[in-house]
């Protein structure tokens, strides 16, 4: 039985009433309204397996598979027996699949995007299976790629690549707590990898497949595995079973065909080429410009050496005068005059030959930067696009009336900025759907309209990208975020009582923590929120939360527009050499001009806190120094200021990540390749949360 035997009398007299709803000779509207009502009262039961059931049927039902409602009864009709019998409702254990899963063939107008976007995921996966990361990095790493599999899954309709990968999300989650059950999670997964990537490309047959190995690990004395075993030691209740007929086992249909990307690609039409092979060519063509630099520097260079030369001719000539009266010395002065004056024209015109050459590599360059550029630059509408097609569908599932609005779709973006930013806006919408749209009645009391609205917008800010999420929902409820980061131990019940709203929301983002009660396949379990701030820090930008209650949850996102070129202003600190993103230096002072203001060393920066708190980073510094007065990238933080040796130039370089190692070392977020040396760019947001967390416990 349930927990409560009470509650489970009821569910098996909910399941009677609806029996007649759902008949073979009911309505398909009357079945599908049963249907509904008994997910919810299984929800309510706490009967999490009848629940997950019903709610895949319904999202197939949506779909328009017609086996969804034959599979309903005989879900039903299962849960039926097991509670007239006094037992629980049977629910297999994981990668035995559920009774209900059908693996099924994405649809044709998703199936290229959907497998490309799956292909490149488990790439990444195997990359980290078998590279030389940490475990516990590792680990972290397949986690956010499962995840974000699962709910590319769900967007698309593969409930059973949805559901393998909930499975597996489990697996890498737990993982975390210790080097042993990383390894050991890692080991699993590997094993596990080959039918992942079957479930992708042929659904039907890859979880045909895990029902043999489930019999087959099953001992004899077990029933075959419909929706479980049963328990058969438990008391019986008063009401029979409901009277559906048995369930028919699950069809074998013939596999459907791979999901490959190549399929539906037209030769000769396109040609992909991998993100890196055009950062190779276009490090290429920073070499060719500064390969021009330096020819126009040696061309001017030659051009005052000419004028020089000149001045030479000049003086010469007005020598020559004074010694006519000597015919030896007025010769020798001829002809050095004649010779500088021959140098003088041989310098110019070569300064112009340079300067010409240098033009025109100027102009080549500037048109392959501006074709690599066009190559990799799309519209953000081909990112809403996606956004709001996987979130309908959805809403659709989840029978949510929502309408979802997209602006600024015109506004140019760098393709892999847009591809970083899928997961995370996905995400925040879905929980716009899932946790802040409120049912039709509620809204209907509140006098909003039925139809609850999610608005996506995107504008360009100088060299950022600002995309905001905004719903007309519920909001957030400071106090009960209050209350239950208090109970789950995130916040200390002092800081708690002094926390403002903006404190309270940032814990929204805290891994593991979640107003939601009931943890399912799309909520629950605190891991959104901060999946969006990772995925948004990795684009060097940054996320923030605003609410007010009954007026809805409003998300900010600030990110560069374009990832890995960015411009840069180089510094020295001590003996070492970094870049900053130039758009978050504010300016730049001697120290001696501003020498009542708190700086902080970079070089301790860059050391870490422990280094700050020594008390020697604080206040004036020996010898000549340059102050920058650093922006930390968010409307509500103020600045802050690190000093530094000495300032260079501004330059725009390509950016690409920093290795695992060095990135634990330090607050960088890139590394930029010069010749044949490698300087790090600084990650200026975790710089300001360094300061910060310094100023709290020494500025008064």
């Amino acid at each position: 039985m349930t927990a409560d035997p009470e509650i489970g009398r009821l569910l098996l007299e909910e399941i009677h009433r609806h029996a007649a709803a759902l008949a073979e000779d009911a309505s398909e509207d009357a079945q599908r309204r049963a249907i509904h009502a008994l997910k919810g009262s299984a929800g309510i039961a706490g009967e999490r397996a009848l629940f997950e059931s019903l709610a895949r049927i319904e999202r197939r039902l949506v779909d328009g598979d017609a086996t969804a409602l034959a599979d309903a009864r005989g879900v039903v009709s299962i849960a039926g027996e097991a509670l007239a019998a006094g037992r629980s409702i049977p629910a297999p254990a994981w990668p035995e699949p559920p009774w209900d899963l059908r693996g099924r063939p994405v649809p044709s107008d998703k199936r290229a995007r959907y497998a490309a976007e799956m292909t490149d995921r488990l790439a990444r996966v195997d990359e980290l299976l078998e590279g030389e990361l940490p475990e516990a990095r590792a680990i972290a790493g397949i986690f956010r790629e499962v995840h974000a599999m699962k709910a590319a899954a769900l967007a698309a309709g593969d409930d059973a690549t949805a559901w393998f990968c909930h499975g597996l999300e489990d697996r890498a989650r737990d993982a975390s707590r210790s080097d042993v059950e990383a390894r050991r999670a890692i080991a699993e997964i590997a094993r596990w990898r080959g039918l992942l990537g079957e479930l992708v490309a042929a659904p039907d047959r890859a979880v045909e497949v895990l029902r043999r190995l489930a019999q087959s690990a099953r001992t004899s004395s077990l029933p075959p595995p419909s929706f479980g075993a049963f328990d058969r030691g438990a008391r019986s209740s008063s009401l029979p079973p409901p009277s559906f007929g048995a369930p028919e086992p699950p069809p074998h249909s013939a596999p459907e065909p791979s999901l490959d990307p190549r399929a539906d690609r037209r030769s000769g039409e396109t040609l992909r080429v991998s993100t890196a092979a055009l950062d190779r060519l276009l490090d290429r063509v920073r070499s060719l410009e500064r390969a021009e630099s330096a020819i126009a520097a040696a061309g001017r260079e030659l051009g005052v050496l000419a004028t020089r030369a000149r001045r030479v001719r000049s003086a010469l000539a007005e020598t020559r005068s004074l010694h006519d009266a000597v015919p030896l010395r007025a010769s020798r002065l001829r002809k050095a005059t004649a010779a500088v004056a021959a140098l003088s024209d041989a310098l110019e015109a070569e300064a112009a030959t340079l300067l010409g050459a240098a033009e025109l590599s100027r102009f080549e360059a500037a048109s392959a930067h501006a074709d690599i550029a066009l190559m990799r630059t799309t519209t953000v509408s081909t990112l809403f696009d996606r956004v709001v097609s996987a979130a309908s569908a959805q809403a659709r599932r989840l029978g949510r009336d929502v309408r979802i609005l997209a602006r600024g779709g015109e506004t140019l973006i760098d393709r892999r900025v847009a591809e970083g930013l899928f997961d995370p806006l996905l995400q925040l919408v879905q929980n716009a759907i899932v946790h802040g749209i409120e049912p039709e009645t509620t809204r209907a009391y509140l006098g909003k309209p039925l139809a609850g609205r999610v608005e996506i917008s995107a504008e360009q800010r100088g060299a950022s990208l600002r995309i905001v999420v905004r719903d007309d929902g519920a909001g957030v409820d400071g106090e009960r975020v209050r209350s239950r980061a208090v109970s789950r131990g995130a916040i200390a019940p002092a800081r708690a009582v002094t926390a403002d709203q903006k404190a309270l929301l940032a814990l929204l983002f805290v891994p593991g923590f979640s107003l939601r009660e009931n943890v399912d396949l799309l909520a629950g379990r605190g891991l959104g929120l901060g999946l969006v701030r990772e995925s948004v820090r990795r684009l060097g930008g940054t996320v923030r939360l605003a609410s007010r209650p009954s007026e809805g949850l409003t998300a900010t996102l600030d990110v560069p527009l374009e990832r890995g070129l960015v411009r840069v202003l180089w510094v020295r600190a001590g003996e070492a050499v970094y870049a900053i993103p130039a758009r978050l230096v504010r300016r730049v002072a001697f120290g001696a001009d501003l020498s009542n203001t708190l700086a902080f060393p970079l070089a301790a920066c860059v050391r870490g806190l422990g280094a700050l708190e020594t008390g020697e980073a604080l206040g004036d510094v020996d010898g000549p120094t340059f102050l920058l007065e650093l922006d930390p990238g968010r409307e509500d933080e103020p600045s802050f200021f690190v000093s530094v040796t000495s300032v260079g130039e501004i330059e725009e370089v390509s950016l690409h990540a920093a290795p695992p190692l060095v990135a634990l070392a330090g607050p960088y977020n890139g590394a930029i390749v010069r010749g044949d040396a490698v300087r790090l760019c600084l990650d200026v947001h975790a710089l300001a949360e360094l300061v910060y967390l310094v100023q709290g416990r020494r500025v008064p």
